[in-house]
């Protein structure tokens, strides 16, 4: 991990050190953060990549929170598993559909599409949680190792 993602993932986790059990929305803000720093480090160079990472980790956290406080671990899995599933290998406009009891979704992905020399394609998350529906939107694009990386 960068050191701008590593520091603020620490400091996330410093945050919250003082708390016993944390809740899904700090655990929600704490991944996001974390996954949104990792993105926004692949941008830019010198200062302007510190600041993307913090942009990132920042919208990371804020999107996560949102999400983990509403959802339990099992929903939160599910959905994980079927972006994962929709972005790698789901065909375009084809939904990947999970289920987790009073929290569903589908995730839909778009065709596949060349961005800076790579494989890219968006993606839209319909998550309904105690009957409260939210659609995420996100693109996707395949990192030199063959893993499929969230961008925006």
């Amino acid at each position: 991990m960068q050191r701008p993602a590593l520091l603020v993932t620490l400091l996330s986790a410093l945050a919250l050190s003082a708390c016993q059990a944390p809740s899904n929305q700090q655990l929600g803000a704490i991944a996001g953060s974390a996954v949104g720093a990792m993105i926004g480090s692949q941008f830019g160079s010198g200062a302007g990549k510190l600041g993307a990472t913090i942009v990132g980790g920042g919208l990371g956290g804020i999107i996560g929170s949102q999400i983990g406080k509403s959802m339990d671990q099992n929903a939160q899995r599910q959905a994980s598993a079927a972006e994962t599933k929709a972005i790698t290998t789901g065909q375009p406009g084809v939904p990947v559909s999970w289920n987790a009891g009073s929290s569903h979704g589908q995730v839909i992905p778009g065709p596949i599409s060349k961005q800076n020399g790579r494989d890219c394609r968006p993606y839209t998350h319909q998550v309904v949680v105690n009957g409260q529906g939210q659609a995420l939107r996100g693109t996707a694009c395949q990192m030199p190792d063959g893993s499929w990386q969230p961008v925006s």
